[in-house]
């Protein structure tokens, strides 16, 4: 039947069936996995070229060396985040890894689970038994003093002492406690171990490359670790640093006598026997070992071994404007506290620098081979 035109412009058009797209099938079966197969043996290939033989301590991690792959082995390092192993050998499970130490001894410490087995360089060892194992020391222990509530004389007389320390003035102190002996190594690495501290800044100390790694230090005071770090370490603890006025009181005030004097034996400069000055060992010692270097309240190590830091910011006239209860030092404003006031002598300093009204101050953020610190709490 012959429809008019109008009619047949409007009548359905026949459709063929579109093309398979074969074209994008094929890229999306075989192209792609083709090129992610070769990006990640690119990746794998340049991680494995760029593998080292050194290890990196991860941030917030405690590398631990042990004297054989095994956890129950003697420890003989420690390296907090950032220090650098020379890998030596590992197990051939890739789990334990051996690294150099000092004085050509090697050690065994776990695989950080973040370094993964292909970005390392080395070579199956037979585990082989230290020729010797350090002894470990007893730990020093943690005993605090308590100091009771006390009105001292703080700060020094005209014609004695530096200008910073005068004018002297009473001073009231609520009952606290403060610790016995200096904070040691071993105690320090715990707080870094629960990743509340950092490691100290530096390993060394005056005579000894390692003395913050080696074990064998842990009875020592620590050192290089900054006033932050510090106060981290006393508030972990569940303490705090003491401040300028509860330190001077704890290491030079004679509650018996009602008097102040220059060092805790007292106001003899021939009768030292701390590690300071012409008794010093040139070095740090045990904490506490010094049993003549003990004040009035009986409190230890307040003459030598190191200086401390305490909570105050240091100003030269603070003693003019001070509180006479209980005071914290001044506030943090331009022209009022500059750098953290450090008090006691070290195995560095003259008698003079060591007396019990001597102030001196640092900057907060840096950690110093002479400085350790200890901490307080209310009583």
């Amino acid at each position: 039947m012959n429809l008019p035109p109008k009619q047949q412009n409007n009548s359905p058009s026949t459709r063929f069936p579109a093309p398979r797209p074969t074209t994008q099938m094929a890229i999306g079966c075989f192209a792609i996995p083709v090129m992610v197969a070769i990006a990640v043996l690119g990746a794998f290939l340049y991680i494995r070229s760029s593998a080292s033989n050194r290890l990196t301590v991860p941030k917030g991690e405690v590398v631990l060396a042990r004297a054989a792959p095994d956890n129950s082995a003697a420890l003989l390092a420690r390296f907090g985040e950032g220090g650098v192993l020379n890998i030596t050998g590992r197990t051939e499970d890739w789990r334990w890894l051996e690294v150099e130490l000092w004085d050509g001894q090697r050690g065994w410490t776990l695989r950080p689970l973040d370094i993964l087995v292909w970005q390392i360089k080395a070579d199956p060892a037979p585990p082989t038994a230290p020729t010797s194992l350090p002894s470990m020391p007893t730990p020093v222990a943690e005993k605090m003093v308590a100091i009771p509530a006390t009105t001292f004389t703080m700060g020094s007389p005209p014609g004695l002492g530096e200008n910073d320390e005068q004018p002297a003035h009473p001073v009231s102190i609520s009952a606290f406690e403060i610790d016995l002996t200096e904070v040691t190594v071993g105690q320090y690495w715990q707080c870094v171990a629960a990743s509340k501290c950092v490691a100290p800044t530096h390993n060394a100390g005056q005579t000894e490359a390692y003395y913050i790694n080696n074990p064998a230090f842990d009875n020592y005071p620590v050192i290089n670790v900054s006033w932050t770090q510090a106060n981290h370490y006393c508030i972990w603890r569940g303490k705090r640093l003491p401040t300028e006025a509860e330190w001077e009181l704890a290491a030079g005030w004679d509650v018996e006598k009602k008097a102040k004097l220059q060092w805790p034996w007292g106001n003899d400069p021939t009768h030292n026997q701390a590690n300071v000055a012409d008794a010093s060992l040139g070095k740090t010692a045990v904490a506490g070992s010094f049993a003549s270097d003990v004040s009035p309240a009986g409190v230890m190590d307040m003459t030598g071994n190191v200086s401390e830091w305490v909570f105050d910011w240091y100003k030269v006239d603070y003693y003019s404007v001070a509180d006479d209860t209980d005071p914290v030092g001044p506030t943090h404003r331009r022209g009022e506290g500059s750098g953290r006031v450090v008090r006691g002598g070290s195995f560095v300093d003259t008698l003079d620098q060591a007396r019990t009204s001597n102030r001196r101050h640092q900057a907060e953020g840096y950690g110093y081979p002479t400085v350790g610190f200890r901490c307080a709490r209310d009583n």
